[in-house]
């Protein structure tokens, strides 16, 4: 196997939301103690429900976040503490789609104007933008008489493409897909999809792929981890997790997804979580999943797990 294009170790993203009734400082913990490689031309699923800290992972790795702790090795070099000046050079690299295509474009701006701002900002001569932003329309699907229109002119599935267009222009090795498809409609979701393994297969790009569709990461994904309260607590091949998942949660996650054969969904079993996700603001010690697990034994309460491998290149962080 290649060497990883990136290794997330022991990545921590901390907000701080004030302080308590004693005067201490209180932290919200995003993503804590994340560490995980992604290799190049591969996809990697991140999956998890609402508010588990898929985005913030994202975002951390392209440095739209400063991270709290641990490192982000872009092909051997450490990212995390770099100022926004000196990782600049490495916006080049790494891009990222927004989930929200109504959200993440600028109204006021044509679209060759969205698509040429990377490359103004990286001080690509005039020339050459224009040259490639007419090539990125033409590959993501629209049409020539588009580029000097606005976003509110165009449907949803036609502004991802502009957002994907704007994400393609540096030539980037690495692009963070944050749920790009869950604000569209499911007739052009395919369409979306099909497009960014189209465009992966011809650039050779990576991608972590974020989504709380667990049937479309099954479908584009080469390996899958799974978050929960900030923590990673599964990863495998998509394959492998997909036929042996282990840890409860994934379990349960995957019990969620429906099945469209009546027959089979008849006989399949729905597993239902008790209790409440913990406050990620100083949360309990042990088990992120503890308190809702059907499982749970005193350790879990006391100790965090660590990640182990109970299979080749299936890790797991669960005491059972």
């Amino acid at each position: 196997m290649d060497a990883p294009l990136i290794e997330v170790r022991s990545l921590k993203m901390y907000f701080p939301v004030g302080n308590n009734i004693l005067g201490r400082r209180r932290q919200l913990k995003a993503v804590d103690d994340v560490s995980f490689d992604l290799y190049p031309g591969e996809t990697f699923g991140l999956v998890g429900e609402s508010g588990c800290g898929k985005t913030t992972v994202g975002r951390s790795l392209v440095r739209l976040y400063h991270p709290t702790g641990g490192q982000i090795l872009y092909r051997g070099v450490d990212i995390a503490p770099l100022d926004e000046k000196a990782v600049m050079p490495y916006r080049r690299r790494m891009q990222m789609i927004f989930q929200d295509p109504y959200a993440s474009l600028n109204p006021r701006m044509t679209v060759s104007s969205i698509i040429a701002e990377p490359m103004r900002l990286q001080g690509v001569a005039q020339d050459a933008i224009a040259a490639r932003v007419a090539e990125l329309v033409e590959q993501v699907g629209l049409k020539k008489d588009h580029m000097n229109r606005y976003p509110h002119e165009f449907s949803g599935g036609q502004r991802q493409r502009i957002g994907i267009a704007r994400a393609l222009a540096m030539h980037p090795e690495f692009v963070v897909c944050d749920e790009p498809i869950s604000a569209l409609d499911v007739s052009i979701q395919a369409q979306v999809i099909n497009m960014l393994e189209e465009l992966q297969d011809s650039m050779g790009m990576t991608y972590l792929f974020v989504s709380h569709d667990l049937s479309m990461v099954r479908h584009i994904s080469h390996r899958v981890g799974v978050m929960y309260l900030g923590h990673l607590v599964e990863l495998a091949t998509v394959r492998e997790l997909y036929s042996n998942m282990q840890h409860p949660y994934t379990q349960a996650l995957m019990s969620a997804v429906p099945i469209a054969d009546p027959d089979l969904a008849a006989r399949s079993q729905r597993i239902v979580l008790q209790g409440d996700v913990p406050q990620p603001i100083d949360p309990p010690p042990g088990c992120p999943f503890a308190s809702r697990c059907r499982y749970v034994k005193p350790v879990c309460r006391e100790v965090l797990p660590e990640m182990r491998e109970v299979a080749p290149g299936h890790l797991l962080a669960c005491h059972l």
